[in-house]
């Protein structure tokens, strides 16, 4: 009978009858190549195989070539038991491809379970959201849940039905991925701070939707921020004695700075009064009309920066952030109405089964 012998470890099988070396593989578990041989004597190897043979015979009990007669097999042992499998994967015994093959699928299953559970721990990452600063990729927004308390502040913010003589009555909100950003005006170093900090707020809580500050860029802004003595609010037909700061917008439906924000934004400016006002008063004022700059309005929620007549907040509390993602979720559109907000958000209340 021929023999399948190992070039590295010098470990050999012999095929029986019926078997071809086809049936099995290239390589031998040390990492040998097969070599298929007709016949084996013992009298051709080198000296050292000889040597290395008879110390695997004496280690592992090994049978000679001539007294082979254990199912082609060079140990006496069943290979079926687990522990004496291992020796004689170190002996260099060639295993038949079926036994590999067997090993190979259940490796496989094993690693495509992983890979399955892997998966759903990142559908459930999208699925699963948090309120938290830390709103990241996987955070979908249409599937948040709200308390009444958010709605109802939202639906305030969004549509006021007597804001300072405007009434509020189809959303405005931006449909771009990034607004750039131009400062103008004299803004103080704690100013600066405070804008970039509420900048960074509004873009980590609301997805595909970027505020960008670039005043190198010699393209036209998309949202201009002045910081300018109230003097000059008269420029613009605000009376500068009822404010310390003011927002106007361009959407899609006009071609002037106006102060309704219904429909699609494509172009803000917002004022801040920078004197008689204490640094507190004016970092207030700045995240407040940033807000609006936004498409929100005011409401009534102490909470709120955005609140009437309210404490002067000087960043975006935890109300304010999730009514941005509630503002900027993709099934929200501009110019919809009061009504079709509401059906949208009464299935997003914690208390909806």
């Amino acid at each position: 009978m021929p023999f399948l012998v190992c070039t590295k470890c010098r470990g050999y099988y012999q095929l029986q009858e019926g078997e071809s070396p086809d049936d099995f593989q290239d390589k031998c578990q040390c990492g040998g190549d097969l070599e298929y041989i007709e016949s084996m004597n013992m009298d051709t190897l080198e000296e050292t195989d000889l040597e290395e043979a008879e110390n695997q015979e004496s280690q592992y009990n090994f049978q000679s070539p001539q007294n082979h007669d254990n199912q082609g097999l060079i140990g006496n042992f069943d290979v079926e038991d687990d522990d004496e499998k291992e020796f004689a994967a170190d002996a260099g015994i060639v295993q038949p491809i079926e036994n590999n093959k067997r090993s190979l699928s259940v490796n496989l299953f094993r690693i495509s379970a992983v890979m399955v559970v892997m998966a759903l721990l990142i559908i459930s990452l999208g699925v699963i959201t948090s309120k938290s600063d830390n709103y990241s990729v996987f955070n979908f927004n249409v599937y948040e849940k709200y308390s009444d308390e958010e709605i109802n502040t939202f639906m305030e913010s969004a549509f006021s039905p007597n804001d300072y003589g405007n009434s509020y009555d189809n959303v405005g909100k931006w449909n771009l991925n990034v607004v750039r950003i131009r400062v103008m005006g004299s803004p103080t170093s704690e100013d600066l701070k405070t804008l970039d900090k509420a900048i960074n707020d509004i873009n980590t809580n609301v997805k595909d939707f970027r505020l960008e500050i670039n005043d190198k860029n010699q393209m036209e802004p998309d949202m201009e921020i002045y910081f300018i003595p109230h003097s000059e609010f008269t420029q613009y037909s605000v009376n500068p004695s009822e404010v310390d700061g003011f927002a106007l917008w361009r959407v899609s439906t006009s071609d002037i700075y106006g102060g309704n924000s219904a429909g699609e934004i494509y172009k803000a400016r917002v004022f801040i009064g920078i004197d008689g006002l204490s640094q507190d008063r004016r970092s207030h004022v700045i995240v407040h009309e940033l807000a609006h700059g936004l498409g929100l309005h005011h409401n009534t929620n102490q909470n709120s920066v955005l609140c009437v007549n309210g404490p002067d907040l000087t960043e975006f509390s935890d109300l304010d952030k999730t009514m941005m993602r509630i503002l900027y979720r993709k099934d929200i559109l501009p110019y919809m109405s009061r009504n079709q907000v509401e059906t949208i958000l009464n299935n997003s209340r914690e208390n909806f089964f």
